[in-house]
């Protein structure tokens, strides 16, 4: 976000004069204008009021806005807290706070000052303005006035005197996360989050011509105040790979305490200040980049930066208040897939996702979709799936599976809810809710802890009422998207052979190779029961099972409930091998889980092939792939 530029270009263009007829035909609506730098008085057809004074810079008369609505009848818009539309007759004067452009009917004219605010008054160029009214301006020589004179708008219902809601604020916040900063005047905000715990300014839309920008982040950090280093690593986290640090400081403004780091970027030559804070379990970071030949080029936002404080005050009515909770509640849009939904305060979304998910201290919430099988329903997605569910889970860790019928804003639905647990006693609550629109099926889930099911189910009904999909566009920007966890086929398998080992063996074929090279030593599969690794030790396989049988002897074994389940001897396709059954009844920090090892001995050592298991997914089924496995290994 920039700071306002005190550099001001000359003036390089002004509206010519229109024809003075139009005075003639409109003579009982004349108005005249008469006003003074320096001088809070105006008059308007004789009648003083009092005003924000007139001043002049680089030649350029600048007047208060609300003298020419009022003297004209001239209608007014403000649009994006910086762009001011004024209408009169068959004219229209767009102006932007900042730009030193000015469109009269579209038609962009260049002035020598942009429209600014002056204690909460906008002030601005006099001259392009009532000339494109076709008002003309003279100076009286006894009075030192400037003297407009005009004709007020034909039709009453273009006049107007207010600037919306907007109109005179002179700070800038947010109500919900709680900070406030003087209006970056001079500068178009370009990016605000979802959930409103970013901002940004800058002074042109153009992320690759940005010269100068103001940035505000909210992060949560918790309740426990952070250290001065800490901080200031928050600070640094927000660092481009080239930018280098030059200052770095405690400072003190208007009484409170913050971390200020400058920084400079080698690439893009920009100076950056960040001023950090920490309020209760938030922490604020304001930030502001110039692009200079050195770091004196921040000195200029010294005031917006000073006016930065970590709170919001309800009954300033000079802040104008962009937080994005409304009634309690965020709209989250996700433009690449279409997708909005409505959460309540509190929520974020994962940005780190490829496809559209939110989440708060507890519940989640996902978004996805993916190509429809010819003939599939909803009900025989949801008899797949409850299946797929009853391979993976054992039975006591899965209950209360029940379907409903759903009416989303798309159309009618399926859900599909179930508790799992995953040990202790702890449940979790999953609500998938399918719907099928074109060629696409598509799925929300709703995740939250079993024990806070009240509250959650609240906000799923609120979730539900306030999606929105745009099925129409996914299915113009999108092809074939396979559901790969619901077209799972357990029985389909791959041959893989290691010629450097000697062996082969059957694998699943939705396993997933994270290293799947079976001629180089350490192959690793994962799946959602576990894991599976094949790699070569130079120990025998008696004496790893011997390892394996002191380990579990060991205290630290002890403490977590390790047992030796088997260590026999067996014959897998004409091959000897030693298999070695743990069982990890209360592991540290980690799921009950079994480890079963096929040990094969070779002429250098022995070949592992190792497989783990959580408790939970220990079903007849998973038992059975693992086992299929083991006894598909063959030596040549």
């Amino acid at each position: 976000m920039k700071r306002f530029l005190t550099m001001l270009l000359p003036l390089l263009l002004v509206l010519a004069m229109l024809p003075m007829a139009v005075f003639a035909a409109d003579a009982d609506n004349k108005v005249e204008v008469r006003l003074k730098a320096g001088s809070t008085t105006v008059k308007i057809n004789g009648k003083a009021s009092t005003v924000e004074a007139p001043f002049v810079s680089s030649g350029t008369t600048m007047v208060p806005l609300k003298v020419i609505t009022n003297a004209f009848g001239a209608g007014l818009k403000l649009e994006n807290g910086n762009v001011i539309t004024l209408t009169y007759n068959d004219r229209k004067v767009v102006l932007t706070f900042g730009s030193k452009t000015v469109k009269i009917n579209g038609a962009a004219k260049t002035v020598a000052i942009a429209p600014v605010v002056v204690k909460g008054s906008t002030m601005v160029p006099l001259r392009v303005i009532v000339e494109a009214f076709g008002a003309k301006i003279s100076n009286d020589g006894a009075t030192k006035e400037t003297v407009i004179i005009g004709v007020r708008a034909q039709s009453s219902g273009t006049g107007g005197t207010s600037i919306d809601s907007d109109y005179g604020k002179t700070k800038i916040g947010d109500s919900y996360y709680g900070w406030t900063l003087n209006y970056p005047a001079g500068l178009v905000q370009v990016a605000q989050s979802d959930s409103g715990d970013y901002v940004s300014w800058a002074d042109t839309a153009d992320a690759s011509k940005v010269a100068a920008q103001v940035n505000v982040f909210t992060e949560l950090v918790g309740d426990d105040e952070l250290t001065v280093e800490e901080q200031r690593d928050l600070l640094y986290s927000y660092y481009d790979g080239d930018e280098i640090t030059v200052d770095k400081r405690t400072i003190t403004v208007g009484g409170q305490q913050f971390e200020k780091v400058v920084s400079y970027t080698k690439q893009s030559k920009m100076y950056y200040e960040y001023r950090g804070i920490q309020k209760g379990d938030k922490y604020f970071i304001v930030l502001v980049g110039v692009k200079g030949s050195d770091k004196s080029v921040l000195s200029s936002y010294d005031v917006l930066l000073n006016s930065f404080t970590p709170s919001f005050n309800v009954s300033d009515k000079t802040v104008k208040n962009i937080t994005k909770v409304q009634d309690g509640m965020i709209t989250f849009k996700d433009a690449d897939y279409g997708f909005s939904v409505k959460l309540p305060a509190g929520w974020y979304d994962d940005s780190d996702g490829s496809t559209p998910a939110f989440a708060n201290k507890t519940d989640s919430f996902l978004f996805s979709f993916g190509s429809l099988l010819a003939g599939d329903t909803l009900e025989g997605w949801a008899v797949r799936h409850e299946k797929n569910l009853r391979e993976e889970f054992v039975s006591s860790n899965i209950r209360n599976v029940a379907t409903a019928p759903v009416t989303l804003k798309n159309g009618k639905a399926l859900s599909l809810s179930y508790d799992i647990s995953y040990g202790e006693d702890y449940w979790i609550t999953f609500n998938e809710i399918a719907f099928i629109s074109g060629e696409y099926r598509y799925s929300l889930v709703y995740l939250h802890p079993a024990s806070n099911s009240s509250k959650s189910k609240e906000t799923l009904k609120q979730v539900i009422a306030s999606v929105t999909i745009d099925t129409a566009y996914i299915e113009k920007n999108f092809g074939v998207v396979d559901d790969q966890l619901d077209l799972i086929d357990r029985s389909k398998k791959l041959t893989k052979r290691s010629s450097t080992y000697g062996y082969s063996i059957e694998m699943p074929a939705f396993w997933t190779g994270e290293q799947n090279n079976f001629n180089e030593d350490g192959v690793y599969y994962t799946f959602n029961a576990g894991e599976f690794e094949a790699y070569e030790s130079a120990d025998t396989a008696a004496d790893i099972a011997s390892k394996a049988t002191q380990l579990a002897t060991e205290p630290q074994a002890i403490s977590e409930g390790v047992t030796i389940k088997e260590n026999t001897t067996i014959t897998i396709n004409g091959k000897t091998a030693r298999k070695v059954v743990l069982h990890a009844a209360k592991p540290k920090g980690m799921l009950p889980y079994s480890e079963i090892l096929y040990l094969f001995d070779t002429a250098d050592g022995s070949m592992v092939f190792y497989f783990s298991l959580d408790d939970v997914h220990a079903t007849e089924s998973n038992l059975k792939l693992i086992n299929d496995v083991a006894q598909s290994i063959r030596f040549s």
